[in-house]
């Protein structure tokens, strides 16, 4: 049996506006969860796993997310999102005999786009709006 429980998501967004409330940034993803989890914890130890936050920042429109990647060297079709795991839309443009090229992919949920070369997300940037 573990030691620990894993929080609702309403007592993560309570925890995330406590937080907010005394910082206006948070410089990475990891930081951000051990703010959580000492703001959860009290006669309980609680845990939260760092994507599972993301998504709940994501969806709750509480927090601006700044998503700091890196370009990779292959070149390969993204059809989901590396941040928040949705349906990503080709970023198309016209040519001049009449036919499309994709010049990218967007997400319509976060902050996240790329090239034909895929971005990777190396850092994630939290600040109260």
């Amino acid at each position: 049996m573990p030691d620990y429980r894993v929080p609702k998501n309403e007592q993560i967004l309570d925890a995330l506006k406590s937080i907010f409330l005394r910082r206006r940034t948070v410089s990475s993803q990891r930081e951000l969860k051990k703010l959580v989890e000492k703001e959860l914890r009290s006669d309980e130890e609680f845990k939260v796993g760092e994507q599972r936050l993301r998504h709940i920042v994501l969806d709750s429109g509480l927090l601006d997310v700044d998503i700091h990647c890196r370009e990779s060297l292959e070149k390969r079709h993204l059809s989901k999102c590396p941040v928040c795991e949705s349906k990503l839309k080709k970023v198309r443009n016209l040519t001049v005999f009449g036919g499309t090229v994709t010049l990218g992919f967007k997400c319509p949920r976060c902050a996240y786009w790329s090239g034909l070369r895929k971005r990777v997300p190396m850092r994630y940037v939290f600040t109260r709006r």
